[in-house]
């Protein structure tokens, strides 16, 4: 594929896209490994001091350029990369005139680093850069060069209020360098959605564009022709009355930060459009489920896997239901229906938890994010399980959903003619990107050396040991004015240690998906003399977290983790918090082996010999503690990465179902 024409034309048609891949597994491996093995033979060309050098050599002249001078240099390098695209020579040229721009107009110049990471994404590959190395600014890089060749881009942040705030901040330099830019957010109607992706760079989050992509499919309907898609571009240039043009322009280039939460965290669940259907079953219907399943018991009538989800009836528990149901409406005499509504109940009452899988706001059931703590908009449970659950929580029933179009992330972004991104904790999913995506991860150098002290995780045998403990540190750090961030694994979580600290007299504030809308105001004052906060997953990534006056000669700012994540990555993404860029600061997990997520791990008896070995309020022996928190942390993300694994071959099958039958998604 020349990258001299990643735009839309003659070459790509009017909607431009990778065609689907037909790969097997073990095609798609070898691919993979020629590609890196080509890279590392052309390991100097992707090196920060090739690129650092041969930018400084164009860089020289451009520093005494005046205003116009400068403008001029614009409107030529445009010109030239429009012609001949994304040549070696005019990249280079591009980052020179990107970085003198940025000085001008954000009082912002690149660093070194910064180029070279901006180089590797460029050249479509993931750049692993540290938190707080500036990976906003880093984007810029590949981001202008591509949209002065006419190239739209597309970069996907993690949640609206960063891509809304990115958009804003980078105004200046895209403005100065002749380049529109907007952000597409959750609450816009399409028709501002059309006008934004007409810019040349476009900030939006992983959910709004690929359901934005969705509605073009079900516009296109079967007919995925070349000339159908000029038809509906041409209908929006004409602006003819009563048609309904596409929302996008393709899907030329994105840059993806924060790769690892969108393509790995997020890539689990597949996108689904779906319609409203009239209901199949009444309000008073859920709640004769979960009645129903109220009067079972586990083991006797009913078994379960907590982490699957899986629920089996035994033949008693068939009987109970049975000998039950008398008195209820004809439906309940279907014996499939019944049990399957009585299953679901008992999913919705055993594995879904308030402030932990969701939340009430406004009197509505909210999904939140495992991963990022953060509130799903506008996302439901499918098969009746989203009506059980605000059934369970004294709800208004909301109406039944069907599906009219779905796709994976898996099969989404690697629909993009090139694809490119960046974060701080690639390590551990890099053989994965490159196997799905084809995206090859390359470490990046900090700018300053990392001053973070990590301390050794400690483990109590109570959740008693484990509050003194904590309660004490936090103590002792606030009355030396350091402030302080407390990493918890859900909302129910951090109100429980809001308690805590209330009743030990701590003033301190908490920021979960109960206050997303006051996420920024929360982190500004993060980093200040003597604060306390209480965080989810989200705490403010994306964002930095800066130190108040005299916070530096204390030591910055401490982090505290008090729960085993599912993965070590989530861990290193928590303690990313502090130490940013040079600054002072530390981290460190306070854990008992009365945790949920080790007790669903360990069966009771291990849990009881484990609790033997802490003598006297002690914490575990250092090695053992790390064993106890690794462990489970492997296996779950090798379940997870099966359960993605799975959801690719499943999304593959059905294309190929679809594409013989002559449909599309």
């Amino acid at each position: 594929m020349s990258e001299l024409v990643l735009r839309p034309g003659v070459h790509f048609g009017s909607y431009p896209q990778k065609p689907e891949s037909r790969l097997s597994d073990f095609e798609q491996g070898a691919s993979a490994f020629f590609d890196i093995l080509h890279k590392r033979l052309n390991r100097q060309r992707f090196s920060q001091a090739y690129i650092v050098s041969r930018v400084e050599k164009v860089a020289a002249p451009l520093s005494n350029y005046n205003e116009q001078q400068l403008t001029i240099a614009i409107l030529e390098l445009r010109e030239n990369l429009y012609r001949y695209g994304l040549t070696e020579e005019l990249m280079i040229r591009a980052f020179a005139l990107i970085r003198e721009t940025a000085g001008r107009t954000l009082n912002k110049r690149h660093f070194d680093v910064q180029l070279f990471g901006g180089w590797l994404m460029i050249n479509g590959m993931l750049a692993e850069m540290e938190t707080g190395e500036g990976k906003t600014l880093t984007a810029t890089l590949p981001a202008c060069t591509a949209a002065l060749a006419g190239i739209p881009v597309h970069v996907i942040t993690a949640n609206d209020y960063l891509a809304a705030r990115d958009a804003e901040i980078l105004k200046p330099l895209y403005l100065r360098l002749g380049l529109k830019s907007g952000a597409v957010v959750d609450g816009m109607d399409l028709e501002l959605r059309r006008k934004l992706y007409q810019q040349p760079i476009v900030y939006t989050t992983n959910k709004q564009i690929a359901f934005d992509y969705l509605r073009d499919r079900i516009e296109m309907g079967e007919d995925v022709g070349l000339l159908k898609f000029q038809f509906k571009q041409i209908q929006q240039q004409i602006k003819q009355p009563k048609s309904n043009p596409l929302i996008m322009r393709g899907l030329c280039f994105a840059i993806i930060d924060e790769a690892d939460s969108v393509l790995i965290d997020e890539a689990k669940t597949p996108l689904i459009i779906t319609q409203a259907r009239p209901s199949e079953a009444s309000p008073e219907t859920y709640g004769d489920a979960l009645y129903l399943a109220s009067s079972l018991f586990i083991n006797d009538d009913f078994v379960m896997d907590p982490k699957t989800r899986d629920v089996e009836l035994t033949p008693q528990g068939e009987n109970t239901i049975a000998d039950m149901i008398i008195g209820l409406g004809p439906s309940w005499k279907n014996k499939r229906w019944r049990e399957a509504m009585v299953k679901q109940a008992l999913i919705a009452e055993y594995c879904f938890k308030r402030n932990k899988q969701y939340i009430l706001k406004d009197n509505k059931v909210q999904i939140i994010d495992e991963f990022t703590g953060r509130v799903m908009e506008d996302r439901s449970w499918e098969q009746g399980l989203q009506q059980m659950i605000e059934a369970k929580e004294g709800c208004l029933i909301s109406e039944q959903r069907e599906p009219l179009a779905r796709i994976s992330y898996q099969r989404f972004f690697g629909r993009y003619l090139k694809l490119a991104g960046t974060s701080g904790t690639v390590r551990e999913v890099a053989a994965e990107m490159q196997r799905v995506y084809g995206l090859h991860s390359v470490k990046v150098p900090t700018h300053r050396v990392s001053k973070r002290i990590l301390f050794s995780e400690r483990i109590y045998a109570t959740q008693a040991a484990k509050q003194g403990v904590f309660l004490q540190r936090v103590r002792e750090l606030h009355a030396l004015g350091r402030p302080v961030l407390i990493g918890t694994g859900s909302v129910a979580e951090s109100l429980e240690v809001s308690v805590w600290l209330e009743a030990a007299g701590l003033v301190h504030r908490v920021l979960n998906a109960e206050q997303d809308q006051h996420e920024a105001e929360i982190i500004a004052q993060a980093g200040q003399l003597h604060a306390i906060t209480v965080a989810t997953n989200m705490a403010g990534r994306g964002t930095d977290i800066a130190l108040g006056l005299g916070v530096a000669e204390l030591g910055g700012l401490h982090v505290i983790a008090l729960n085993c994540n599912e993965s070590r990555r989530i861990d290193r993404q928590l303690y990313g918090r502090s130490a940013r860029q040079g600054d002072p600061g530390s981290c460190e997990a306070i854990l008992s082996l009365e945790d949920t997520a080790l007790r669903e791990f360990y069966s009771s008896a291990i849990l009881k010999t484990m609790a033997g070995l802490a003598k006297d309020q002690q914490a575990l022996p250092g090695f053992l503690g790390n064993l106890i928190l690794r462990l489970p942390q492997i296996y779950n993300e090798r379940q997870q990465r099966n359960v993605r694994r799975q959801l690719s071959k499943q999304d593959k099958h059905l294309s190929r179902i679809l594409a013989f039958s002559g449909k599309f998604e």
